[in-house]
């Protein structure tokens, strides 16, 4: 079984070598667990009892989205971007002091911003909650500019040829940059409207564009180029020929800003015809995950399974799949239920690509490299069925009866069942992280599990 992780390339101190992910990896988890999950449940339980999905003041829904955008994900892919990144390009991390300049300043402003968005969603604090949200939107925007230039830097010194997977990379460092600065932007014109009616026209115009650039550009591009290169490796899947991956990086990129641009076009002029444009861009990014990875065939048994991460890669592509059919489907929902739009079905959608896509992957791709770089086999730790069985059950359930609070209000007493489940699945599977993340070495182990053989160069 090979191992998805080198040690190839130029040299460097060992401390960046097989710990500097630790650190994200940790402040992520945290993240996750504190103002993530834990505050979300919160949010979805009084919901339900407000019967009302506006109920809640949109400050502190943008300060829970926001820890789990910046937090939860962006500090996950920093750190495995600055322990893999350079590996993949056979070379060394640009400028290693900068790491702990990142972390910080992407804590730091994770949780300045946080505490400004959400004082003024619980409408406390007074005047001070603007300048605080800004200046810790600014520090993140800054820690992603350093990364981004750090890793164009290691790449540039690599002189290696451009492959697809450093396209998709490239894509997804360009639109972490990207929503930082737009996410600014939009914070401060949502907490400095001047009435209530120009808080909904920024909420209404710009929120889902953000939304987009996140999710679709961020997450699905930096997890679908990671996984092109990670799943041949780890469980022996077709790998996606290279035209194929340029075909589907170029729709997937282009879905993206077509639906960014088609939907401010639409609130800017109300015409509804432009908005019925937005099904163009959703059948590009669908058509490009489609291209990208009908190869792998993850509906069948993987060639080389593993009892750990398998199952979670796995389930993740097919909640990946099941949001973009609601997605192409929103237009039908709309028609049976005559609502102009659904917030609850809307929703749904996000929940299913965000937690069942995008938190199903950094669980189950964790667990496996964790422990590699420890010096653990995996196969000599449990299975994480349970947390496995407990966020999905958790996600369906979020997206089933969020969906059906559209036809019947005492669905809204019941759908805070699902985040008190995807939080213990969560809680369950972090502290185990956490353990082997700060736990000890096997000695001699060199970041490889004992007993496995070394990939050849280039592996990552």
């Amino acid at each position: 079984m090979p191992v998805e992780l080198s040690t190839t390339g130029p040299p460097c101190p060992p401390k960046y070598r097989n710990t500097v992910h630790a650190p994200f990896f940790t402040a992520a988890v945290l993240s996750v667990l504190t103002v993530g999950a834990s505050w979300g449940v919160l949010i979805l339980w009084r919901i339900g009892f407000d019967e009302r999905f506006t109920g809640v003041s949109v400050h502190e829904i943008n300060a829970h989205g926001y820890a789990q955008i910046t937090g939860w994900v962006g500090l996950f892919v920093m750190g495995f971007g600055y322990q893999a990144f350079p590996r993949l390009w056979r070379t060394s991390l640009a400028a290693p002091r900068l790491v702990p300049v990142v972390l910080a300043a992407a804590v730091t402003g994770l949780v300045t911003a946080v505490i400004g968005m959400g004082a003024a969603g619980y409408r406390a604090g007074g005047g001070w909650t603007v300048p605080v949200a800004l200046v810790g939107n600014a520090l993140v925007l800054v820690a992603s500019l350093l990364f981004a230039g750090q890793l164009l830097v290691t790449y540039r010194r690599s002189g290696g040829p451009l492959r697809p997977v450093t396209g998709f990379i490239g894509s997804g460092v360009f639109w972490i940059v990207g929503q930082a600065a737009f996410g600014l932007w939009h914070t401060a014109m949502t907490m400095t409207a001047a009435a209530r009616s120009d808080l909904l026209w920024y909420i209404a115009t710009y929120q889902a564009p953000l939304r987009d650039m996140q999710i679709h550009g961020m997450a699905l591009l930096m997890i679908l180029g990671l996984s092109s290169h990670l799943l041949p490796q780890m469980f022996g899947v077709a790998r996606t020929p290279e035209r194929r991956a340029w075909t589907a990086l170029l729709l997937i990129n282009a879905g993206v800003v077509t639906e960014v641009v088609v939907f401010v076009a639409y609130r800017w002029t109300g015409a509804h015809w432009a908005a019925a444009l937005l099904m163009l861009p959703w059948l590009m990014i669908a058509g490009g995950v489609a291209v990208m990875a009908l190869p792998w065939r993850l509906w069948r048994r993987l060639p080389r399974n593993d009892h750990r991460s398998g199952k979670f890669v796995r389930a993740a592509y097919g909640w990946l799949a099941l949001s973009l059919v609601m997605l192409l489907l929103m237009p039908v929902y709309q028609s049976v239920t005559g609502l102009a739009f659904s917030h609850a079905y809307y929703g749904a959608i996000r929940h299913a690509i965000t937690v069942g896509f995008a938190s199903m992957m950094i669980t189950g791709i964790a667990a496996r490299v964790a422990p590699t770089l420890r010096g653990i086999h995996p196969r000599t730790l449990g299975s994480l069925t349970g947390p496995f069985v407990l966020l999905n059950t958790g996600c369906a359930l979020r997206v089933i009866l969020q969906t059906l609070t559209d036809w019947h209000p005492f669905f809204f007493s019941v759908v805070g069942i699902s985040g008190l489940l995807e939080l213990t699945a969560l809680a369950w599977w972090g502290t185990g992280l956490l353990r082997i993340i700060h736990g000890p070495t096997v000695p001699g182990a060199g970041g490889y599990a004992p007993g496995v053989p070394r990939p050849a160069p280039g592996a990552v």
